[in-house]
């Protein structure tokens, strides 16, 4: 009875509050006709979406990301069979063992970056998890698996939070093994899939050094180059002699080659006189190339094999698409692949002799008929460097005068996408905003000399490029120049401060996630494991501990500038931030209140760099929605009855 009247109780509450959403007020979008308003708890708690599928190296069983009920689970189950069972885990992600019979799933249960490597057994109903290198307050990441045995091959900070050094741990029980202490300076492990340690890339300085084992159990340089080249090192094959990279040394852009660890030869593969590319895909059984990935705009690939390519263009359809072989048997015969779009992404199993299998999709695929296209657009900065990005323009509108939200991405070395993955800008869209993304100076992906430019220009060029993208978008006339919003997360963030600080004038608001108020506090607190990447920071941004460097710092700081904030700021934080910690936001909140700002301010419990838990997730999108429903006019769902049960998770 009691269960009874809760549950009334509930369905009046729910129904009371549901009435807080609110149609557009933008002149732009009343009477119009916009899609249908997804509920936020669609784009953020689906428990019908799933993705990130996996096949056993024996090709008997696949895995994949889902939910068990309303929990984050991995579910494992035999290819064809009705066995399939959940591990109640909040997972990053996963991987079987070479021989099939193991799962090792990495989490970062509080989101503090401390992550945790746990397996299960594949066989039987156990769903039981056991933490494979159990240590308070470390990062543990999985490396590799070794063949013909449960073995995985990890790398953790254990002994020196500042380093990782390499161990071999077996699921079944036992104590890790060490296989190689770093000394301090080494920034990536070259093991081959026989477990064997056959290089390692230390930095010395402002060189980058490749070494083989030497005698006696030293190390032996093969090759140097600068430390400011890019040389990401993976596939190690030919008995150890060879590996796959990409690398951008003597070149713009960053290629496919094929590197002598003998030597440090590179001999070139493949490459795009345009963008760099973003990921090769390797043949589990050969180890040679199957697919390269890059997006001068839309997604591009190269298949080396003809009939591979033939069965993922049939997959891809005639639009654009982002197709990956996501995994591989043994025998590369059994393969998962991913295609993902603008609206979502959808998976398959592909096996020899029979027509693809739908496996399932993720949440923007689930309400792909609600959601807008997104185009790749080019525009001139105002010192003449192209600068490259996306649009997204609302449905069901004329694409005129629209309020818009500039959409500034994090890294600040990383870049927008036209894939799936585009959570926030799906969202907004829906809500009624053009959406613009831009790819800066200082973004990956264009070139060395693209990221080059980014030297000292932290609130100077960087975000010239972003209010010249705004400029753009209003003089064709897509956007109301009263009614721009600036939005981000991490240096997203800081770029959001810096809009409504040092260029009020541009925006009508500023939602900041995380994001960076203080850049000397910043790299004064880093967490121990950046130290070896301190040197590219200071390069770019600059050394606090040079007063000139930090006087330079402190200029481009929001927190130092809250008083020239004329505009309402929305500001969140996950409280458990290792990277950007929270006293940020919490100093930016005092100053500007101090200043008698406006400003919003929502932290989040159980979260650090960024939300995992879809609860916290539900908060900040619906805080987010009602924030610029006020500044910019668009729609707002109002009260989501999933909010009632948000707080038990």
């Amino acid at each position: 009875m009691r269960y009874r009247l809760w549950l009334g109780a509930v369905v009046v509450f729910s129904a009371l509050l549901g009435g807080c959403a609110s149609g557009p007020t933008h002149p732009a979008l009343v009477g119009g006709a916009l899609p249908e308003l997804v509920p936020v708890r669609d784009f953020v708690a689906s428990r019908q979406s799933t993705g990130g599928y996996r096949v056993s190296p024996d090709g008997q069983r696949i895995a994949w990301f889902g939910t068990d009920g309303v929990v984050p689970a991995i579910w494992v189950k035999s290819m064809d069979g009705d066995d399939a069972k959940a591990f109640r885990i909040r997972a990053r992600s996963f991987r079987f063992s070479a021989d099939s019979r193991w799962i090792a799933i990495t989490a970062d249960p509080t989101g503090d970056e401390n992550t945790r490597i746990h397996a299960g057994r594949v066989e039987g109903p156990d769903t039981g998890l056991r933490e494979l290198m159990p240590a308070p307050r470390t990062a543990s990441q999985l490396a590799e698996t070794v063949e013909g045995s449960s073995d995985f091959i990890v790398t953790s900070n254990q002994r020196d939070k500042k380093v990782f050094d390499l161990y071999r741990v077996n699921p079944e029980g036992g104590a890790p093994t060490l296989l190689a202490t770093n000394p301090g300076n080494v920034v990536w492990w070259g093991v081959d899939r026989a477990g064997r340690l056959l290089a390692r890339t230390v930095v010395q300085g402002d060189q980058s050094l490749l070494e083989r084992p030497g005698a006696a159990g030293g190390w032996t340089e093969v090759a140097r180059w600068s430390r400011w080249d890019r040389l990401r090192i993976f596939g190690l094959h030919d008995d150890g002699r060879k590996a796959w990279a990409l690398s951008n040394r003597g070149r713009d852009k960053l290629a496919l080659v094929r590197l002598d660890l003998a030597t440090g030869a590179e001999e070139l593969v493949y490459g795009s006189p345009d963008v760099d590319l973003d990921s090769v895909t390797l043949s589990r059984g050969t180890q040679q190339p199957l697919v390269v990935h890059y997006m001068p705009g839309y997604p591009a690939r190269k298949v080396f094999d003809p009939a591979l390519a033939a069965r993922l263009d049939a997959l891809a359809g005639p639009q654009p698409a982002e197709v990956h072989v996501t995994s591989a048997d043994r025998r590369d015969r059994v393969l998962t692949v991913s295609v993902a779009t603008d609206r979502g992404t959808r998976s398959y199993l592909l096996r020899d002799g029979r027509a693809p299998q739908f496996l399932g999709e993720s949440r923007l695929s689930l309400i792909a008929d609600a959601l807008a296209p997104v185009e790749p657009i080019t525009y001139t900065a105002r010192d003449g460097l192209p600068i490259h990005g996306y649009l997204t323009l609302p449905v069901g509108v004329a694409p005129r005068g629209l309020p818009l939200v500039l959409m500034v991405h994090g890294g600040p070395w990383a870049r927008d996408r036209w894939g799936d993955g585009g959570m926030g800008r799906a969202f907004l869209s829906n809500r009624g905003y053009a959406v613009l993304q831009v790819n800066y100076r200082g973004s990956s992906g264009y070139g060395r000399a693209h990221m080059e430019k980014a030297r000292g220009e932290l609130a100077g060029r960087m975000h010239d490029d972003l209010i010249d993208g705004v400029r753009w978008a209003v003089e064709r006339g897509v956007a109301d120049p009263q009614r721009v919003a600036i939005y981000g997360a991490s240096y997203g963030g800081y770029s959001a401060l810096v809009g409504a600080t040092f260029t009020p004038e541009v925006f009508a608001c500023a939602v900041d996630m995380v994001g960076v108020t203080d850049i000397a506090r910043l790299l004064e607190t880093a967490p121990p494991y950046w130290e070896l990447s301190l040197p590219w920071w200071h390069r770019y941004v600059g050394n606090p501990a040079v007063p000139e460097d930090r006087a330079r710092m402190d200029a481009k700081s929001p927190v130092f500038r809250a008083a020239h904030a004329q505009k309402p700021i929305l500001i969140m934080h996950g409280v458990n931030d290792p990277r950007v910690k929270l006293e940020q936001s919490e100093r930016m909140v005092a100053a500007l209140r101090q200043a008698g700002k406006e400003v919003e301010y929502l932290t989040f419990t159980g979260d650090g760099h960024g939300n995992q838990k879809w609860s916290n997730n539900l908060a900040m999108y619906r805080k987010t929605e009602d924030f610029l429903a006020q500044c910019l006019g668009g729609r707002t769902s109002g009260f989501d009855y999933y909010q009632l049960g948000a707080w038990a998770f």
